[in-house]
């Protein structure tokens, strides 16, 4: 071969490496995968990350960073997310408050919730139920509902705060069921269940794992579970259409998104690892340890199930009039 033959050889083969695209070229496994979630340390984004951490480090070769970033409802942890670069090195733990509720009940976020983020992998699901004081004379969600329509004035509803998803599924509850309903917020599940058993308010909606001690112990009745089929920690608990209101299925679930841009070879990398990871032994054992229902779901699957969410709590909040302050 003459010499100026291989000249433009090599350069078409230096030019050809150059155009390669992003995601055909070996991943920089020298850095970390950060987890953005936007809530504070020890609450369920963070510690079902944290459960998951081994196991996708494990399968994909990066080092696993959890970066908490609390604050406007989870706004600001996503808000560092899709503004990121779409390498796959930034990734948001979310969920139904982030990509439910939060963008339709807030009117002023930094982002377009539909159009900056990829849909990852779907992880878990944590069940809602409805649960009273245990003083209170009703065992069922008939009997409930045959109650709290005979009481002067309405009933009163607990939540952790005005235009969360505990807030929302009271909501719903309220439009399913035609009852007069107030919704009083509190800073919390702990101030709001004290005041449940207080009798100060008479139903609420919370996680299980919030809850599951106190109806074990006895202070709090569960009527019924939101999700779509019965809890195994609660086999005796119906469902809320077995309970007898149609359409009533809620759950809690947590994903991961990336910014919007990802190669799709990426986005299938990251996703095989994080479904793995959540159906392997450990990881399955730490996330039903803490209460939750597995529901694995590659990133077709996901965002089909989290764009419906959103437009499910959309609806709800313009027929229930729900308006929360920015």
């Amino acid at each position: 071969m003459g010499e100026g033959r291989m000249k433009r050889r090599v350069v078409t083969l230096l030019l050809g490496a150059i155009a390669l695209p992003a995601a055909a070229q070996a991943p920089d496994t020298t850095r970390p995968l950060r987890f953005v979630t936007g809530y504070t340390p020890g609450g369920t984004f963070d510690t079902v990350i944290r459960a998951l951490a081994d196991g996708i480090q494990a399968r994909i070769g990066h080092t696993v960073v959890v970066d908490n970033r609390p604050g406007a409802g989870g706004s600001v942890g996503s808000d560092v997310v899709a503004k990121s670069a779409p390498d796959g090195y930034t990734l948001l733990v979310g969920g139904a408050g982030t990509h439910g509720v939060t963008p339709a009940v807030r009117r002023n976020l930094p982002f377009d919730t539909e159009q900056d983020f990829t849909a990852i992998a779907r992880i878990a699901e944590f069940p809602n139920v409805m649960v009273v004081s245990a003083d209170l004379p009703v065992r069922t969600v008939g009997e409930f509902v045959q109650w709290a329509a005979k009481q002067p004035g309405g009933i009163n509803f607990g939540s952790q705060g005005a235009g969360t998803s505990i807030h929302l599924t009271g909501e719903l509850f309220r439009l399913r069921t035609g009852l007069e309903m107030v919704h009083v917020p509190y800073r919390g599940s702990a101030q709001a269940t004290a005041d449940l058993r207080g009798g100060r308010v008479h139903v609420m909606f919370d996680n299980l794992p919030s809850v599951m001690g106190q109806i074990e112990g006895g202070a709090l009745r569960a009527l019924a579970v939101t999700s779509a089929t019965r809890v195994a920690g609660l086999p005796d608990v119906p469902t809320m259409g077995e309970a007898g209101i149609p359409d009533f299925v809620v759950a809690s679930w947590v994903g991961v998104f990336g910014p919007a841009g990802m190669q799709s070879a990426t986005v299938e990398r990251i996703s095989a690892a994080i479904q793995e990871a959540t159906a392997s032994p450990p990881g399955s054992d730490r996330l039903r340890a803490m209460g939750a229902q597995l529901s694995p779901a590659n990133s077709a699957a996901f965002d089909r199930s989290w764009r419906a969410d959103m437009r499910r709590w959309r609806e709800v909040v313009a027929l229930a009039n729900v308006k929360v302050e920015e």
